[in-house]
């Protein structure tokens, strides 16, 4: 199980922007309109498979295999830091666990030794930490999604021949 325990403070694309390309000029609809942007941003990072602003994730990693060493991708790309790895013991304790890590394509590869406990790992993941950073691209794309789920347009949201293009170009490459 990977789940989000910090998320970056700001949104990837601002309320104004949205507004603007939207027409919108009344304060009304701003909680609908951020709400609309952070799932806009949430579909495009699921169909990237990377976060685009960094967030913090807890993965625990179960497997009732014993063997030496274990072998465990992250299932986020761009791991800027790992911040710890522990083994959940059976009474709930966690205790800090050596490892090491690889590069396997966009991934991390995390080795460890053999456990029968779940190991509890805290990363970090993400293109940048930086608004100004984030590449154009990803933000006309999140303004085309959030304009889609505004407008409850009939087509797929995702399907947009300019969004899949841009999908394309982020999405990792598969190491065999």
């Amino acid at each position: 199980m990977n789940i989000i325990i910090k998320k970056h403070k700001d949104q990837a694309l601002s309320l104004e922007t949205l507004k603007a390309h939207l027409r919108i000029d009344h304060n009304h609809e701003d909680t609908y309109l951020t709400t609309i942007v952070d799932i806009a941003t949430e579909l495009l990072e699921n169909s990237i498979e990377k976060p685009i602003l960094e967030k913090t994730y807890r993965y625990t990693h179960y497997s009732d295999e014993l063997s030496s060493s274990k072998k465990i991708l992250l299932p986020v790309s761009h791991v800027k830091k790992i911040i710890s790895v522990k083994r959940v013991l059976a009474n709930g304790s966690r205790e800090v666990f050596l490892y090491t890590t690889q590069n396997y394509g966009d991934k991390t590869l995390l080795v460890t030794n053999g456990s029968k406990y779940p190991i509890e790992i805290e990363y970090t993941a993400g293109l940048t930490d930086r608004i100004a950073e984030i590449p154009d691209d990803l933000k006309l794309a999140i303004l085309h999604i959030s304009k889609n789920i505004y407008e409850c347009s009939e087509a797929d949201i995702m399907e947009s021949k300019y969004i899949r293009h841009i999908v394309n170009a982020h999405r990792p490459l598969s190491v065999c």
